[in-house]
């Protein structure tokens, strides 16, 4: 019999014995999953406890006896209430569902010739077979689902017993009591199976862990980007709190995922700019001297006065655009930092200008800007595919933005780190950068999607899922880093890791700077190694079979389709972690065709996805096999510079315009 028939109609007795036994299954079930769990659940229970009485199903309250679920006309409504949340929830306004903003768009194929070419083909595939405009998926199946606070969760197992599949599950409970009290409705054992593999993600009152809920996205990278459901039957501080570092995490999760494009731009940056024979650094060590790390953020103007006073006590590293605002200011920083791949960062360089100031960059800078500057230097940025070519240090912690770079530098070879202009967002009533910069003039409006954050001085300041990620990259530098102090004056975002200080507030000791400078040139020494282009392109088409004879799996279902993209999005992460170079490098335009798939599944009007995934295969297989003859294309160049490529390129070509 059904859970919901036995409360509905059983005998009192039957219902107490049957909700015994489940919570005695489930306490079995966590003494093995969850120790810990299982040791706060056969505690007694402190605030809430399950109620039982003539007129059906409560929980209350042991302090006050005040019962959570009303009584109407002498009946509770606990049951009721579950039963109405149970019924169809991607259609039950009870429910809150979010597309974040994504919707079937196309390419620009110039852009990107190869990714942007493919996704387009699916969009025209899916409009052939009757694409709709609305969402369809099978009346069994939910997607991505959060819970906060589900009062019992009586509505879980209602769901359950319909036979819900869940893709995947995140369900916060703040209160010990009234997850215990779900123990007497839920068959745990069962909701994990009905989850997808390792989907099932259970956290109770202070058992929340952020790498945990960024995990829980990683994972599902594709698949939990799209279609959100969420339910919350109360609300309070912890459960908010809850619900703004999950949907933070969403959010860096639904940032831009890079293209085969875009990656192959650094990649063949990295190959030429290796021809240079750089010096590269390949064992920091530090150095006694702070160094000041300098970002183009608006509170750069105010900070100006203390930079220029004690530019002979510090090194100065200016990220970016913030170059032309210091030489603005006649103040003349000891290095540049850049990593832009973009062609005009030479123009830019040029305006600033950069003229005698070294120039520290990433592997993957446009070569005409790096060899503008008249004495250079590279670092290994990780995150890049090409910074992996070779058996060489690689600085990671360094991105998404310069500035990122700028402070993993500094942390890795300063005695104590100074940040000043690193704002990492917006503050209110200001403009995003500095006066008199690249940028010229600008309002000072707050982008919609941007979130409050805590601030470093006194301003609020306002953060979005980019700068997010790149204060988490900050502290994280800092704390693997460990250099002695880290002295954060802006106004901007807190880093944590760093102190929140103000310039009236220290003084800095005058060191030997030129000394300082030297030592630091030091740690970089001449690269002479090259990349084996021969056994990496090997590596690289190995891994392209494996992706397609992953996608030659039947698919039938959309559910199908999810398990695929989840699995080939797992060799991806693992191909990122084995040989960084060929993950990164194909990883996001895999994400983004992947993605563009569901999408069209989803706007597919049937659950049998047969006829569409028959022409989107079609389309996948000949887009990887572009990025095989791509690779090709760019290794025979570099291993052969004198070589004519006309017979590769015609070759190229052609296979583009299959």
């Amino acid at each position: 019999m059904k859970l919901i028939d036995l409360l509905e109609r059983g005998e009192p007795s039957l219902i107490q014995e049957t909700l015994q036994k489940r919570f005695s299954s489930n306490l079995s079930f966590f003494s093995s999953l969850n120790p810990k769990l299982y040791e706060q659940l056969i505690l007694p229970p402190k605030q809430y406890n399950l109620f039982f009485d003539q007129h059906g199903l409560n929980l209350i309250h042991l302090q006050n006896k005040s019962l959570v679920y009303p009584k109407i006309q002498d009946v509770h409504t606990l049951i009721q209430t579950h039963k109405d949340l149970a019924n169809s929830p991607l259609q039950n306004p009870k429910w809150s569902i979010s597309h974040n903003n994504l919707y079937l768009q196309k390419m620009d194929e110039n852009t990107f010739p190869i990714t942007g070419q493919a996704i387009n083909q699916m969009i025209n595939s899916l409009d052939q077979l009757g694409g709709v405009a609305h969402f369809h998926l099978p009346s069994f199946f939910l997607p991505s689902t959060c819970i906060y606070g589900a009062l019992g969760g009586l509505f879980v197992q209602f769901l359950l017993e319909e036979g819900m599949f869940f893709h995947s599950l995140l369900w916060f409970e703040e209160e010990m009591d009234f997850f215990r009290i779900s123990c007497f409705f839920v068959d745990f054992a069962l909701l994990f199976e009905r989850c997808s593999k390792r989907s099932c993600y259970l956290f109770v009152q202070d058992l929340i862990h952020r790498h945990l809920i960024k995990s829980y996205f990683q994972s599902h990278k594709i698949t939990n980007n799209f279609l959100n459901l969420e339910l919350s039957l109360y609300s309070s501080p912890k459960i908010q709190s809850a619900k703004q570092l999950i949907h933070e995490m969403q959010a860096q999760n639904s940032r831009g995922w890079g293209s085969f494009e875009d990656e192959m731009i650094g990649f063949q940056n990295t190959l030429k700019n290796l021809t240079f024979l750089p010096p590269t650094l390949t064992s920091p060590k530090r150095i006694d001297i702070p160094i000041c790390v300098v970002g183009n953020g608006s509170s750069l103007d105010s900070l100006l006065p203390f930079i220029r006073q004690n530019q002979e006590k510090m090194i100065i590293f200016s990220c970016g655009t913030a170059l032309k605002v210091l030489k603005n200011h006649e103040i003349l920083p000891d290095f540049q930092i850049e990593i832009e791949r973009i062609d005009y960062l030479y123009d830019v360089l040029l305006d600033a200008p950069l003229k005698d100031t070294p120039l520290i960059a990433g592997n993957m800078l446009n070569p005409k800007a790096f060899s503008l500057a008249k004495e250079h230097f590279l670092f290994m940025r990780g995150g890049s595919a090409g910074a992996y070519l070779l058996p060489s240090f690689v600085l990671e912690l360094s991105s998404p933005f310069v500035g990122n770079a700028g402070v993993a530098l500094a942390c890795a070879l300063g005695s104590d780190v100074i940040l000043c202009g690193l704002d990492c967002g917006y503050i209110q009533g200001q403009s995003k950068h500095a006066k008199g910069s690249f940028y010229g003039q600008e309002g000072t409006q707050i982008p919609k999607d941007a979130f409050e954050v805590k601030g470093n001085q006194s301003k609020k300041v306002y953060s979005t899922s980019i700068f997010a990620l790149s204060i988490e990259m900050m502290s994280l530098a800092i704390s693997h880093f460990k250099p002695n102090f880290v002295l954060n004056l802006g106004e901007g975002a807190y880093i944590q890791g760093a102190r929140s200080i103000k310039p009236s507030e220290f003084d800095l000791k005058l060191k030997d700077k030129q000394q300082a400078i030297k030592q630091l040139k030091q740690c970089f020494t001449p690269q002479l190694n090259t990349p084996d282009c021969k056994q990496f392109l090997q590596d690289a088409h190995h891994f392209i079979e494996e992706i397609k004879q992953t996608l030659l799996s039947p698919i039938h279902s959309k559910i199908d389709l999810f398990n695929l993209i989840d699995s080939i999005n797992a060799s991806c992460v693992a191909k990122s972690i084995t040989h960084p170079s060929i993950g990164i490098l194909l990883d996001g335009s895999i994400c983004h065709l992947l993605h563009n798939l569901m999408m069209c599944a989803l706007h597919y009007p049937h659950n049998d996805i047969s006829p569409l995934y028959h022409q989107c295969l079609e389309i996948l297989l000949i887009t990887l096999d572009k990025y095989k003859l791509k690779l090709r294309f760019l290794m025979h160049l570099h291993s052969t510079p004198n070589s004519d490529p006309k017979d590769l390129s015609h070759s190229f070509m052609e296979n583009q315009d299959r």
